[in-house]
């Protein structure tokens, strides 16, 4: 009995060992790539939209919520780009971006309903698309919340 204990321990051990280990290495790559990128520049994420067709307030929402989920780096948030890949980039859970998709929808009273008519359903793997697909959904009846 006293050796499985042991055996449990140290498959316990290892685990943690990965897991903190994998931590690590993200840490690193994501600070890596934002040290390359410089300062964040929301003036030129949003250069990047056809920002008279597309409400700012999203973009503007989408950036700082993706900004704040990423972290800081040497002090200095992440700066995000609208062709960033929740999936390749971030590495970001579906249960996240989906999080973050319903605040915003919440916050700009933006309807989640028939999200399938969307044309961006399904389609969400950047930024740019995220941002498209809030767009894109109708606003809730009696919503406040007005576009840009």
């Amino acid at each position: 009995m006293h050796s499985l204990n042991m055996i449990y321990l140290y498959i316990f051990i290892g685990v943690g060992l990965f897991i903190t280990t994998e931590m690590m290495i993200n840490h690193y790559r994501m600070r890596n790539i934002a040290r390359s990128r410089g300062k964040p520049d929301i003036c030129t994420y949003a250069r990047s939209f056809d920002y008279r067709n597309t409400d700012t307030k999203i973009m503007r929402e989408v950036y700082t919520s993706i900004q704040e989920w990423a972290g800081k780096y040497d002090g200095i948030p992440f700066p995000v780009q609208s062709n960033d890949s929740f999936d390749a980039l971030y590495r970001m859970d579906p249960d996240d971006l989906d999080d973050i998709y319903f605040e915003i929808a919440d916050k700009f009273g933006i309807s989640t309903e028939e999200a399938e008519k969307n044309p961006y359903f399904d389609r969400v793997e950047t930024v740019r698309e995220l941002v498209l697909f809030l767009d894109s959904q109708p606003k809730l009846e009696g919503s406040t919340a007005q576009p840009a």
